[in-house]
């Protein structure tokens, strides 16, 4: 839990407790607000920013399962742990169906709490994380509806999986009719020399993606041997790099890359939300094309009976 601040609230009538699990967070680098009774600690709640309550279940005055349901309604957010007694084990369980995310019996060690601590942050940021994700994704599918102009929505892809996936950079790829070449027709977050470095065979660079429609992950893109321009990457500063392929009616039309300057494993729960998302951007790209076919056919045929008309004279 090194160079972790978090900010935990703990209610509890007995000050030896308040004072024991203010010392074990404090060293763990936690920053602690104590409170001995609920209203005191639904004022202090107001504060705002904090990430978890610690409670006991039994106090005089408003009990840990009051407390904890009128701070759920200030902060439905915060993450709840129950202090409790092997007697009121039920009323834990209890408290976790209302909301609470765990429960710990006293008396503890200092690594149970640590631990338990350490667990349900870990629990709460991926939930934060694949909100913010869900949320951010909303915002670009709303932004690219809005527009069918097809570079207008290959750069909002790019920008928004930037944004979601908090990376260094991200590029969208189409292949040629032939299935042999792919040029990059969006990026973000790289630099013009690494985008234009050369068209990608598709036979070379991670042709899993674009070939057989497979998801690819290079931890080491500097000397991976899927890599097609493995020292472009490392002057880029790109470490890993994830590939998804887009899928428009069983056949792959490109690939939606995203690249990291350290090295990182994306989680199970990130692939399948980037593999998600190009899914739809693949129906996005689809949709923008075909109103660009139709505008063109019709700039076409309006060309065309301009010049017809000019000729005989009628305009």
């Amino acid at each position: 839990m090194e160079n972790k601040k978090w900010k935990i609230l703990v209610l509890d009538d007995e000050k030896i407790v308040l004072d024991s699990v203010s010392r074990i967070l404090e060293e763990e680098n936690c920053q602690v607000k104590t409170c001995r009774k609920g209203e005191e600690a639904l004022e202090t709640l107001k504060e705002g920013g904090f990430d978890i309550l610690i409670t006991d279940l039994k106090m005089p005055g408003m009990d840990g399962l009051q407390a904890m349901e009128a701070m759920l309604e200030i902060d439905p957010d915060i993450s709840v742990i129950m202090f409790t007694a092997y007697s009121t084990v039920d009323s834990a369980v209890k408290a976790m169906k209302l909301g609470a995310v765990d429960y710990i019996r006293k008396p503890f060690t200092p690594d149970q709490l640590t631990e338990l601590v350490e667990k349900v942050m870990n629990s709460r940021k991926a939930r934060l994380e694949k909100r913010y994700r869900e949320d951010t994704f909303a915002e670009i599918k709303n932004a690219i509806s809005s527009t069918l102009n097809l570079k207008e929505v290959l750069d909002l892809i790019v920008q928004g999986v930037v944004k979601v996936m908090k990376v260094k950079g991200s590029t969208l790829s189409l292949v040629d009719k032939n299935r042999e070449k792919i040029r990059i027709f969006a990026s973000h977050g790289l630099s013009r020399n690494y985008v234009d470095k050369g068209l990608l065979d598709s036979s070379k660079s991670l042709s899993d993606t674009t070939m057989n429609g497979k998801q690819v992950w290079i931890e080491e893109a500097s000397t991976d041997p899927r890599v097609q321009y493995p020292s472009e990457a490392k002057r880029e500063g790109i470490a890993s790099i994830l590939s998804v392929p887009l899928i428009v009616r069983n056949k792959v039309i490109g690939a939606l890359r995203v690249y990291t300057a350290e090295p990182r494993k994306f989680t199970e729960e990130e692939s399948r939300f980037l593999f998600g998302f190009a899914e739809q951007v693949a129906l996005a790209i689809e949709n923008a094309r075909s109103y660009e076919d139709v505008k063109d056919e019709c700039e076409a045929l309006r060309d065309d009976l301009w010049d017809y008309f000019d000729k005989d004279g009628y305009a």
